[in-house]
């Protein structure tokens, strides 16, 4: 995981000067037919999805003008519809993108036999947003991953809440229990992960758990386990254990 971005991230730090002109529906279709989805901007991906709602009507100024107003295609995607028809989307177009991000969730979940890769940022905060995004908050968890950075498991550590002064036995046990289940499904890495709820600060939890990073980095590399990062992941912000320490 080499990129190095800040280490609490709100998203969006970006907006576009301008919200025109106006595009063709025809030539984003013969785009994606000729070159797949994948090389479109975040404004183009929305200006199709808001196709379905706005029938007859170019919807690149209006996708300019959400990402410029919420700060991201994925805040965008995880807004509630009466949010969008306030900012002037369609009813329809509004119900089609507040459930992207649970279908998202629904084909990770589905994969089947092709694993998740969450070798980089990307796709590890991705995976928190959209596969995490329903699990109940404040948790704790741990993601076990191969020597490729694929997922072997996601779970739950029960108990495992930031305290203001944890107690060294609670760390203890925590740190044995991650480094026990890594062993049993022969993970090779780990990546520990705190859903905050509204209202925590992500900086502030970080803080909080650094005895627990601490303490899984120490043991981890005497099991040939690597922990690849302790992450704070709030609604709209995260904070990274490893870009806050100068010896990761």
């Amino acid at each position: 995981m080499s990129p190095t971005p800040a280490s609490s991230v709100q998203e969006g730090a970006s907006g576009f000067a301008s919200t025109g002109p106006a595009g063709h529906r025809g030539r984003m279709r013969q785009r994606v037919l000729a070159h797949g989805a994948g090389g479109l901007a975040d404004y183009e991906l929305l200006e199709m999805l808001l196709f379905y709602g706005v029938p007859r009507r170019d919807t690149k100024p209006l996708a300019k003008s959400l990402i410029n107003q919420f700060g991201s295609l994925s805040a965008v995607l995880d807004s509630a519809p009466a949010v969008l028809q306030g900012a002037g989307v369609p009813h329809g177009a509004a119900a089609l993108c507040a459930q992207l991000p649970d279908v998202a969730a629904c084909l990770v979940r589905d994969s089947g036999s092709r694993r998740v890769y969450l070798g980089d940022w990307d796709s590890l905060l991705q995976y928190c947003n959209t596969v995490l995004r329903a699990v109940e908050r404040p948790q704790m968890r741990m993601l076990l991953l191969d020597s490729r950075n694929t997922l072997l498991a996601d779970e739950p550590l029960a108990g495992a809440m930031p305290k203001a002064k944890p107690a060294a036995e609670f760390v203890q046990q925590t740190v044995a229990h991650v480094l026990q289940r890594a062993l049993e499904v022969q993970a090779c890495a780990v990546v520990s992960v705190y859903l905050a709820e509204p209202g925590q600060d992500e900086q502030t939890l970080l803080q909080t758990c650094a005895p627990f990073v601490t303490g899984l980095r120490k043991s981890a590399p005497l099991l040939a386990i690597s922990l690849h990062d302790h992450l704070v992941v709030g609604a709209n912000a995260w904070a990274s254990a490893r870009q806050k320490a100068t010896d990761w």
